[in-house]
């Protein structure tokens, strides 16, 4: 009987769920060996990725996830690592949230790791952190004195300097920390982040951080976890971005827009998620222009850059990254929960 129960459940987990659109989605779920709440995850291919999260976790896999090297820092077991960025099998970078927030750099898999800053100030958080290029990267904490706390670093993240070129923040605005993606950066100098709270923003910069912009979406604000979760662009013009309540998942009014302009103005979803999402992603496809957006309530997806979303499926992961070049994708979430997305038409 248990045999069967375990083949049952396998079949489902595996089935795939197709749609109006023609789209298969397919999640294969893996073992990690974590219970961990996992929000950071960084792809470098088919085979290698990290993830970390809550209980100071950092984990690394060559195989795809079929075996973990276990790389937390020792004495971080009650920090969470919720900003991650890795190059390779054997540098990555972490931040905590905690304050002081540490700046953490491995360039042997984990085996040991070197501070590169450390910041102490009331109200450090830090939420996301993503590089463009080799040598250059930004991170975002919540507000210190009533400003965002925005670090950047031009050499690899040898050195990192706070942005004072920001516009003014509004009283109560913060940023969401669910899946390490409220930054978008492209190596060609733009970027973009993403607030929420008492207002969803999108602050902008076309170089590299010098000088910034901000511009307010129709995405709702009306409670403390109201707002803007992730953002995503397919290139300097098209960008999405996603949220909801997380408190109140299954809520649809106002949660997803989009911009054509760079992320100047925004406009709401005509055909809107299914409820809060956490986070989302372009795929790379050449026949079409997809994008899926996951959280609490399942996942959708988008064929014409965030205007119109449709159904997915009820596969609820906190955190995902494509892997490059294919329309497959690996998913993180609460309890250590990890799989590969595959999607097919």
């Amino acid at each position: 009987m248990k045999q069967v129960l375990f083949y049952s459940l396998l079949l489902g987990l595996l089935m795939a769920c197709e749609n109006r659109a023609g789209y298969t989605f397919s999640f294969q779920e893996m073992t990690t060996p974590t219970t961990a709440s996992i929000r950071g995850l960084s792809v470098i291919d088919e085979n290698t990725l990290w993830l970390s999260g809550s209980e100071g976790t950092v984990l690394r896999t060559t195989d795809g996830g079929k075996s973990w090297i276990d790389c937390s820092i020792a004495f971080e077991a009650e920090n969470d690592f919720r900003s991650l960025h890795a190059f390779d099998s054997l540098s990555a970078f972490v931040i905590g949230i905690d304050n002081p927030a540490l700046i953490y750099h491995t360039v042997d898999g984990g085996l040991s790791w070197q501070t590169k800053d450390s910041i102490h100030h009331d109200g450090v958080f830090f939420n996301s952190l993503l590089f463009a290029s080799d040598n250059n990267a930004l991170a975002i904490s919540d507000q210190v004195d009533g400003q965002f706390l925005l670090i950047q670093t031009k050499d690899g993240g040898n050195s990192w300097n706070r942005v004072n070129a920001l516009p003014q923040s509004l009283s109560g605005e913060g940023n969401f920390a669910a899946s390490n993606t409220c930054i978008e950066y492209f190596p060609s100098g733009e970027a973009w982040f993403a607030t929420g709270v008492s207002e969803s923003r999108v602050f902008m910069t076309k170089d590299n951080a010098y000088s910034w912009e901000v511009a307010s979406t129709p995405v709702l604000c009306n409670e403390s976890a109201d707002g803007i979760y992730s953002i995503d662009f397919r290139n300097p013009n098209h960008g999405i971005v996603v949220g909801g309540n997380y408190q109140y998942p299954e809520r649809n009014d106002s949660i997803a827009a989009y911009t054509i302009d760079g992320g100047y103005t925004w406009n709401l979803a005509e055909t809107m998620p299914n409820g809060f999402h956490s986070c989302v992603q372009y795929f790379d496809d050449a026949q079409s222009t997809i994008a899926v957006a996951i959280g609490r309530v399942g996942f959708d997806y988008t064929l014409d850059d965030g205007k119109n979303w449709i159904k997915g499926g009820k596969e609820k992961y906190y955190t995902m990254r494509p892997i490059p070049g294919q329309l497959c994708a690996f998913v993180a979430g609460s309890d250590g929960r990890f799989a590969k997305l595959s999607i097919s038409k």
